[in-house]
């Protein structure tokens, strides 16, 4: 069982909570002696690795030739102009130092070097803290805090055990029961309670971004949302309105979405997945699925329920670069004729989640590097997003993730890795989460829920860390693999020469679509079928040649690139690009003959 942090903080900002219950923590681990030492030795080991990396990575320093090390981008700087009605921006500030840290042998040594990190160009872009104003009409808080009445006993179990979240809701905790059993206590169940334990994510937090829609105009919204994607931030926008009173049923689907009851689906069964965790699924029809959608004994869900007719609001639209930029806008230079376009790159666009009472999804991150969007159309979600404590190199990233696929024997070592935050979406929320965000969702109530994928020139470099780790674990680490991304990719970089001058590119989310695009066969996820290949398309010539153009024109070569661009902060966005610099490189792609 998860540590119960259970204190009277009162009175303490959310800093100071925090540190008072790490070190509370610690202290009870060390009255346990046999808990005391093996923390001992774990220091003892990480200051003598910490010692070794240190004293090979000087002698690495100084044997290196001037000629074997990278050489800067050669991009000139660029300050946007800025009015004062411009867009509030996102602020970025360095996190405080923390009591419990991650083990030192999970850091990069270059991220501990002297060497200071590339600033941004736009001071007041990258470091201007956002309008956040507190949303006192769609409260996160209202006065009934009670999800458990109406549906303990009818929905689930009566069996099933309660829990109170930071916030104060009461909710019930997975429960399927089998010889009078609860077969979900040693994993959802005891997965929720350790969930149930982080702090709430609010207004004031300085790594989620709260918006009110209301509060902000089209372009301010977008911008906003952007720029925080960029930097690794989720984002909530609240005030879309609300369908509390909404009966979840096949009328109700098929009314306002068009969905059929006979529609054939795969069904995720809790029951299924205590019995084997990489294969849950059953078939079944959304009628069968609304049939037990008050049955106790079951808890189920449907993922990935196909709405390509429904995507992102209005005002957010020109969010999805993909689609705006990387298709809409190059089918003229680079038609498409061979028919090797795969479908999923138009039907994850949008989708749909139909969730039973008490199914929590554990720890994962999204498949592709896209980013994620959900609005809640009715019922509620507890989405929590997780971020690590120190500034990881990509290795010990892809190490940190993987103490998730167990999480019973990592529990403490992620407690030290990872801190959380839970966003309470209610209905009519809209959430946008990162490429490659670690993320849980635990659904208190029947829920149903619209959403999609979508790829952002400016977040380009946390999909090229995602899809990285998906290279070599995705079998551990992700929710399903999809075929679509490599073409829009290709689509994207194609799309670069005929870009608006007034259009905005960072400089190592701008790289790491270039090392995609060229280095394309090293980012086949780990759990694609034996036997997968990458097919060639008629863009891939063009977006190969572009994007070699590039990495040629700001570097000496790919090799020279890639080491420049995987050093430092990976969720660092780089440099504003000067728009001139890149159309200059990329002016024979611009002929209009063919």
């Amino acid at each position: 069982m998860p540590p119960r942090f259970k204190y009277d903080l009162q009175g303490l900002d959310p800093k100071e909570q925090q540190t008072e219950r790490k070190r509370i923590w610690l202290a009870r681990q060390m009255q346990d002696p046999e808990s005391a030492e093996r923390i001992r030795a774990l220091n003892r080991a990480s200051k003598r690795a910490q010692r070794h990396r240190e004293k090979i990575f000087k002698t690495f320093k100084e044997s290196e030739s001037p000629e074997q090390a990278a050489e800067p981008p050669r991009f000139r700087r660029k300050r946007p102009e800025t009015t004062s009605s411009e867009v509030p921006s996102i602020q970025h500030s360095t996190p405080a130092a923390r009591t419990a840290s991650i083990h030192n042998s999970l850091i990069d040594p270059v991220l501990r070097s002297p060497i200071r990190p590339r600033h941004m160009v736009d001071a007041n872009v990258m470091t201007d803290p956002p309008q956040c104003i507190p949303d006192t009409t769609h409260p996160l808080s209202p006065p009934n805090l009670d999800f458990i009445t109406g549906i303990l006993g009818i929905e689930v179990p009566q069996q099933s055990g309660t829990v109170t979240w930071a916030d104060g809701r009461r909710t019930i905790l997975p429960c399927v029961m089998s010889n009078g059993i609860n077969i979900c206590e040693d994993n959802d169940a005891a997965m929720v309670r350790f969930l149930s334990e982080l702090p709430e994510s609010k207004p004031s937090s300085s790594n989620v971004v709260h918006l009110k829609r209301d509060d902000l105009t089209r372009g301010q919204l977008q911008q906003s949302v952007s720029e925080a994607l960029s930097h690794n931030k989720p984002v909530i926008i609240r005030g879309g309105g609300s369908n509390s009173a909404t009966a979840l049923d096949a009328e109700y689907l098929e009314k306002n979405f068009g969905i059929s009851p006979r529609m054939r689906v795969t069904i995720h069964d809790v029951a299924k997945r205590v019995e084997d965790f990489t294969y849950p699924h059953k078939q079944g029809t959304i009628q069968q699925f609304l049939d037990d959608i008050s049955n106790p004994s079951k808890i189920q869900c449907i993922l990935d329920l196909p709405l390509c007719h429904v995507g992102l609001p209005t005002e957010l639209q020109l969010l999805d670069h993909g689609l705006v930029y990387g298709w809409n806008q190059t089918t003229v230079d680079c038609p498409v004729r061979s028919g090797k376009v795969h479908p999923d790159n138009f039907t994850t666009k949008s989708w749909a989640l139909l969730h039973h009472a008490g199914f929590v999804s554990h720890p994962h991150h999204d498949a592709d590097g896209a980013i994620t969007f959900v609005r809640i159309e009715t019922g509620i979600k507890f989405w929590v997003v997780f971020r690590t404590r120190n500034t990881l190199s990509r290795t010990a990233l892809q190490k940190a993730q993987m103490l998730f696929a167990n999480f019973a024997k990592n529990q403490e070592e992620i407690i030290l890795t990872w801190e959380a935050e839970v966003i309470t979406l209610l209905d009519g929320d809209i959430l946008f989460q990162p490429a490659g965000q670690v993320h849980a969702v635990y659904t208190p109530k029947k829920s149903f829920v619209t959403g999609g994928n979508l790829h952002n020139f400016g977040s380009l470099h946390l999909t090229e860390i995602s899809r990285y780790i998906d290279a070599h674990k995705a079998q551990f680490l992700t929710n399903q693999v999809h075929d679509n991304a490599l073409e829009t990719f290709q689509r994207m970089t194609i799309a670069l020469p005929r870009l608006s001058p007034s259009f905005k590119l960072y400089h190592r989310a701008l790289i790491g679509l270039c090392l995609m695009v060229i280095n394309r066969d090293k980012y086949k996820a780990s759990n694609h079928y034996q036997g997968y290949k990458i097919v060639e398309s008629e863009s891939t010539e063009r977006a190969v040649a572009i994007a070699t153009a590039i990495t040629s024109h700001f570097y000496k070569d790919i090799a020279m690139a890639q080491r420049s661009y995987r050093s430092g902060d990976q969720s660092d966005p780089g440099e504003l690009i000067s728009q001139e610099e890149l159309a200059s490189c990329l002016r024979p792609f611009t002929s209009l003959t063919t």
